[in-house]
């Protein structure tokens, strides 16, 4: 199979990490993939235009973008594809963040994937045609080292912001030891040559951003959240004798620290919705990462989490401060090395099995009718 990819890209861990997700693992599949930066061509109507003669030129079985956006790809073009006779998929990452973006564009796509389910209904208004399915981990980049010793600690890997930190503060202060990964080091996710880029990314105004979240219910929490956070200020993680900063890991050292150690903490919370008494549950690529390292994940309760992992032996999830700090303490003191690996070796057996790359685009391939 042959995918021609309209891909945004720039050389940050927000765009590359598809690269070493799912356009690598792909290629395990007999799955190329060529990208198309629209980014580096001198403005957004020259990048259309080439676009198109790369379709024309390419045989391709499927045309995919992650821009849902109009003004970066037009409805023009992608009718064209269409006529071409090569299916289209938009994929909309985040789209319990800002669906609206995909108002104009998602109706001309044959189909769209979403990755949070809350917004679904949204989309049948526009009469587009979706499919869900939500982000996974790539099992032959993210692997399991089987301990020679498990660390009887908890960590975090990545910026600290917002619940997380939240999260971090609540166990140090009550006596759990967390190793905190992040700050100047070596870049957690794998880089990319530097991108000849020549025009920025076109996003909506701001106000008609906000404007947008007040049609959704998630969108309002999602502004309430902000407001309150910036009320309150911006939540630091606060230093104490057991908190234990280092500076950020490899990819491969990520992967030991995940698979050896007891505990890896892990939020379900979006944007700053942490700050309300219901917040705004969203399940990321973290969610997938660490089981699929062989790290036992500990996050707070969701249905949907709680339906892709199963509690107490593949995952650990809680439900109120206190059970967090209790099940903290009993995974880093009490349980025994032997329970330990079985939930780690439970977690990647899972992993495996359920939520590859593979697994959620055979779903999209299966709806498209391509085999």
């Amino acid at each position: 199979m042959k995918i021609l990819y309209y891909f945004q890209e720039l050389d940050t861990p927000m765009y590359q990490w598809q690269r070493q997700h799912f356009l690598e693992e792909l290629s395990h599949h007999d799955i190329s993939i060529d990208t198309f930066n629209p980014l580096v061509y001198s403005n957004v109507n020259e990048a259309n235009d080439k676009l198109l003669l790369k379709v024309k030129e390419g045989n391709y079985d499927l045309f995919m973008s992650n821009m849902g956006y109009y003004k970066m790809l037009h409805v023009s073009t992608l009718e064209e594809i269409k006529k071409s006779g090569v299916p289209t998929l938009r994929i909309a990452w985040d789209n319990l963040m800002a669906p609206y973006i995909d108002e104009v564009l998602a109706s001309h796509f044959d189909l769209v994937w979403l990755t949070a389910q809350e917004t679904q209904g949204i989309y049948d208004k526009w009469n587009v045609k979706a499919v869900f399915a939500p982000y996974a981990a790539n099992p032959y980049k993210y692997t399991y080292h089987i301990p020679n010793s498990i660390k009887r600690n908890a960590c975090f890997i990545g910026n600290p912001h917002g619940s997380r930190a939240i999260m971090i503060n609540h166990l140090s202060e009550n006596g759990i030891d967390v190793d905190l990964y992040h700050g100047k080091g070596v870049a957690t996710r794998q880089q990319a040559s530097k991108i000849p880029i020549k025009f920025k990314i076109i996003n909506p105004p701001a106000t008609e951003t906000v404007f947008n979240r007040i049609r959704f219910p998630e969108g309002r929490k999602l502004i309430i959240g902000s407001l309150i956070n910036k009320l309150k200020g911006q939540v630091s993680v606060i230093q104490n004798e057991h908190l234990h900063r280092a500076p950020g890991l490899s990819h491969e050292d990520m992967i030991k620290v995940y698979s050896s150690t007891a505990l890896s903490l892990a939020s379900s919370s979006a944007g700053h919705t942490d700050v309300l008494n219901n917040p705004l549950r969203i399940i990321n690529l973290r969610n997938f990462e660490i089981p699929m390292c062989g790290g036992i994940q500990i996050c707070r309760y969701s249905d949907e989490l709680a339906s892709y992992f199963e509690d107490n032996k593949e995952i650990v999830l809680y439900r109120t401060d206190e059970e967090l700090v209790d099940k903290a303490r009993y995974y880093t003191e009490k349980a025994s090395d032997s329970e330990i690996l079985r939930m780690k070796e439970a977690a990647r057996k899972r992993s495996e099995s359920d939520h590859t790359w593979w697994c959620r685009f055979s779903k999209v391939f299966d709806t498209l009718g391509i085999h």
